[in-house]
């Protein structure tokens, strides 16, 4: 009985501990609205989130002043099984679905602007050392 109650335990802590496959840099690799892919280009493809324990920070790059790095953060966050959710500047929480399948990472976003359904889905890569 007690080897399961251990056995228990341990599962608990793994499926509360989902920080961890998070944290790294992931790179992004494309976008999706409402079922239509979102050209990208050579700029916007740099552009990676940075996972740490408890924050985020995100790194864009614009193709305007030569591909320039604007870094924002860190901003805190938290997650389910499913979801994350990131405390902004403003302090207002913005929840999203995500997925991690292999090295992939998949953001999801619903929201309505006027009575239309707008869903987007970002796609990112564990982003290596050698990129």
């Amino acid at each position: 009985m007690r080897k399961l109650v251990g056995f228990v335990a341990l599962l608990a802590l793994g499926a509360c501990s989902k920080k961890p496959l998070l944290q790294g840099d992931w790179q992004i690799v494309s976008i999706i609205v409402n079922d239509r892919t979102q050209p990208l280009d050579d700029c916007t493809k740099k552009t990676y989130l940075s996972f740490g324990k408890d924050s985020i920070t995100y790194h864009t790059f614009v193709p305007f002043e030569n591909c320039k790095e604007n870094v924002s953060g860190s901003l805190p966050y938290t997650t389910t099984s499913d979801s994350i959710k990131v405390t902004n500047e403003l302090k207002r929480i913005e929840r999203s679905h995500y997925a991690i399948k292999g090295d992939t990472l998949t953001i999801t976003d619903a929201t309505e602007i006027k009575g239309q359904k707008i869903v987007s889905k970002v796609k990112l890569v564990r982003k290596t050392s050698d990129k």
